[in-house]
């Protein structure tokens, strides 16, 4: 495997388990307590595409995205209206999202290698610190958020920001995560080497040229550092 000066991540999704710790949450709403399996994920795969059209319009904070786009998803899917309080405990709980069982061991394992960490996330500027030092253990890693760019992904500042604070070619650092639309595709644009991790049963996407590949990120990681 080709050596890299660093190897940079989407967080939620690829790292930390983004609809497993929805459902976690919108499990606690009183108003959600009749909903089936089937409504929550339901809400769950609308929420998010309404959370990639409010992306596109004028800048909000992801803690106010997650809010409206939970109203605007339970609202039509199940034909509810949550509570403010509700909502705004939706967007709080995304601190409680839990890692996916390989990612704190495979992202030790890059510790040890000596690999620069860094972590390009549409989130809020605290929300990352705290889950990069709490629940991901690598306090050193390279934190790029969408607040503090005011942009979100797939849009390209993410990574001209991973550039500018690296200062290496893109070919020499390794973008890994489990989404073509908000990380490969644009990272593909701009000369980054491409790693993918299957998540939520996502497959490898064709039309792309991958360094790493792996079903699970243990694995991906080992195939980087052999």
């Amino acid at each position: 495997m080709a050596e890299y000066k660093a190897v940079t991540f989407d967080c939620f999704g690829t790292l930390i388990d983004w609809k497993g710790g929805q459902t976690r949450v919108l499990r606690q709403l009183p108003s959600l307590a009749e909903a089936t399996t089937n409504d929550i994920k339901r809400v769950i795969e609308l929420r998010g595409k309404i959370e990639t059209e409010i992306e596109t319009g004028p800048w909000m904070r992801y803690s106010q995205i997650l809010e409206k786009s939970i109203n605007n998803a339970v609202l039509q899917v199940l034909d509810l209206e949550l509570t403010a309080s509700e909502s705004r405990a939706f967007s709080a709980g995304q601190l409680g999202w839990p890692p996916f069982p390989d990612s704190v061991l495979a992202l030790e394992e890059l510790v040890k290698g000596k690999i620069q960490i860094g972590l390009l996330s549409n989130c809020d500027k605290s929300v990352l610190e705290r889950t990069s030092r709490g629940k991901l253990k690598i306090p050193n890693a390279l934190l790029i958020s969408s607040e503090e760019l005011q942009s979100y992904k797939p849009a390209p500042a993410h990574w001209g920001a991973t550039l500018a604070a690296l200062q290496c070619a893109p070919h020499e650092i390794l973008h890994v995560s489990f989404s073509s639309f908000h990380d490969l595709e644009p990272a593909s644009e701009l000369g980054f080497s491409l790693g993918f991790v299957a998540r939520y049963e996502e497959e490898a996407p064709s039309h792309l040229t991958l360094s790493a590949e792996a079903g699970d990120l243990r694995t991906l990681v080992e195939n980087i550092l052999a």
